[in-house]
């Protein structure tokens, strides 16, 4: 029996074992970009979670068959695989302390654990439901940053945006190191549609009660890891105003400093003219 997240996906009249045994052809909907395969308007496919695909800069990529499992050696699993963890920037300190290193490989939507089941509802959009199986998995392990950084995921998709904060906050603390991740939280989601939603309804909380300085910090930080380091900047000024201490907000203003600083003189040097050569010297 087919079923969300089986593996498998729908093309014309047939099952395909995604990605594994389908051909690639002028027709089936996929375009190679040198480095991989992306979809581009399959006829008749619908995207959701476990079909196989993610929304991520603009276009649907291809995910491998694990984009749901747990606990693979050397790979980071952030509500779906983000592939080798230092391909993401993640310090080897913080794998290592996050990871289930004895464990065997789960699938989410297989597993019976409070953590699986936390990701597993996330991914087919039951978002209560996560928050809920977060707060069992967060009461066995209580150290573990990312727990927090996840449950905030879902507070943000159930408009708790206060509970959202002060997860990002727990998190931040335990791991640090957090803003040197790369990925998108428009990755995250098996359906754009449900990130796009949940980013309107923070704006739109946000313009409504623009005195909710945690409101801004919760829609920076979502901002900082889409890349919009101009509106990230303007809300963690906005939340500095409101506490110039705010630890984790200088923290991540800071990295998006350092980024423009950074980007200021690889820009000065490609705009330097050239040097002379050494008989115009002479």
């Amino acid at each position: 029996m087919h079923f969300s997240g089986c593996g498998h996906y729908r093309h014309g009249d047939a099952w395909f074992d995604f990605p594994l045994n389908h051909r690639h052809s002028s027709t089936c909907g996929h375009l190679y970009d040198g480095l991989g395969w992306y979809t581009h308007g399959a006829s008749g496919h619908i995207h959701g979670t476990g079909c196989g695909h993610h929304y991520y800069n603009s276009r649907w990529n291809l995910y491998p068959r694990r984009y749901y499992t747990r606990n693979r050696r050397d790979c980071f699993y952030f509500f779906v695989d983000l592939g080798d963890y230092r391909t993401r920037n993640l310090p080897t300190s913080v794998y290592t302390r996050t990871v289930y290193a004895d464990e065997e490989p789960v699938d989410v939507f297989e597993a019976d654990d409070p953590l699986s089941r936390a990701y597993a509802a996330f991914g087919e959009g039951r978002f209560y439901e996560s928050v809920i199986a977060f707060n069992e998995a967060i009461e066995l392990d209580r150290e573990n940053g990312i727990l927090y950084l996840a449950r905030a995921q879902s507070q943000i998709a159930i408009q708790d945006y206060r509970a959202a904060y002060e997860d990002l906050i727990e998190g931040m603390e335990r791991i640090p190191e957090w803003t040197e991740v790369e990925f998108s939280i428009a990755e995250l989601y098996g359906n754009p549609d449900w990130y796009q939603e949940h980013f309107e309804s923070l704006n739109n909380w946000v313009a409504d009660y623009p005195r909710d300085y945690k409101a801004h910090f919760v829609l920076g930080y979502i901002h900082y890891f889409q890349g919009d380091y101009a509106a990230a900047k303007s809300e963690f000024i906005y939340a500095l105003a409101w506490d110039e201490e705010h630890e984790q907000a200088n923290r991540l203003m800071s990295s998006i400093l350092e980024y423009e600083a950074e980007s200021e003189v690889l820009a000065a040097e490609k705009d330097a003219p050239d040097s002379v050569s050494g008989d115009e010297e002479l």
